[in-house]
């Protein structure tokens, strides 16, 4: 009796910290322990880590972006493009969290054949697939009510009166010369909308691409949203910043926009 209970238990432990949830492409991910060893590719599911109040878990990051003080003696396995795969083996994670349209189709492809390892695709195309990718890594490496915590003040912090008011149409600038935008198929989108703007080439079907001088001319009235960082610390350098990343610090991008908006209607 006493072998069965203690089957019983261990049943119910293994139960309690098995977890399987979907990525932002519909894929299954699924562990059968906490995740203990992450590593990130890209500067935007680092911070989905760490809202997700799994910071102690990174045993490796993407390069590039601002790399917190906390994480700066953590090994870089490349950058949101090309990835270290001896690096990464090397480390041994559990759970790596990727971009999928920012790292390579190849080594994305390398990490799906891992049995070892998982993998999350983190792709949103939406604010709630942000707080839904906090919520399901919190689960995946047994950090739910953090997570959820987090998850709730993301989703309240860029809950306002922007969205719900005629939205301004806007120039999203990328890059000035050639002059790069961006179209439709682009997370930028939900954030300009949730801000009570929206971006001119949204009925392009692309992400980012170049556009014609002429055509650049053509919008020069518009009022201008610049993702140029300048790195001088300014309010718009921060924006600039802060809207390059499809993470959990869009929201203060979203609050600063949404006071422009807001001070610019009648």
């Amino acid at each position: 009796m006493t072998r069965y209970l203690l089957a019983c238990a261990a049943l119910l432990s293994l139960q309690a910290t098995a977890a399987e949830v979907t990525d932002d492409l519909g894929h299954a991910v699924a562990l059968d322990h906490e995740a203990r060893r992450i590593v990130t590719l890209s500067p935007h599911t680092t911070e989905l880590i760490i809202a997700a109040g799994l910071t102690d878990a990174l045993v490796g990051i993407a390069g590039g972006g601002e790399i917190p003080t906390a994480l700066q003696h953590l090994p870089f396995v490349g950058t949101a493009g090309a990835i270290d795969r001896e690096m990464l083996t090397s480390l041994r994670p559990d759970l790596v969290v990727a971009w999928h349209s920012g790292n390579r189709a190849s080594d994305l492809g390398w990490l799906a054949r891992k049995r070892d390892i998982a993998l999350y695709r983190s792709e949103p195309r939406s604010m709630q697939q942000i707080a839904d990718s906090i919520r399901a890594l919190g689960r995946l490496g047994g950090t739910a009510i953090v997570a959820e915590r987090n998850a709730r003040a993301f989703e309240y912090a860029i809950d306002n009166d922007c969205a719900q008011i005629p939205p301004q149409r806007v120039y999203i600038e990328i890059w000035p010369n050639p002059p790069m935008t961006v179209g439709g198929q682009h997370w930028i989108n939900a954030a300009l909308s949730a801000a009570g703007y929206r971006n001119h080439f949204a009925a392009e079907p692309r992400g980012v691409f170049t556009i014609a001088n002429e055509a650049r001319f053509a919008v020069r009235n518009l009022p201008l949203i610049s993702l140029v960082r300048t790195f001088d610390n300014s309010p718009s350098d921060r924006l600039a910043d802060r809207l390059s990343i499809p993470g959990p610090r869009l929201a203060e991008a979203i609050r600063m926009l949404c006071t422009k908006r807001l001070q610019s209607t009648p």
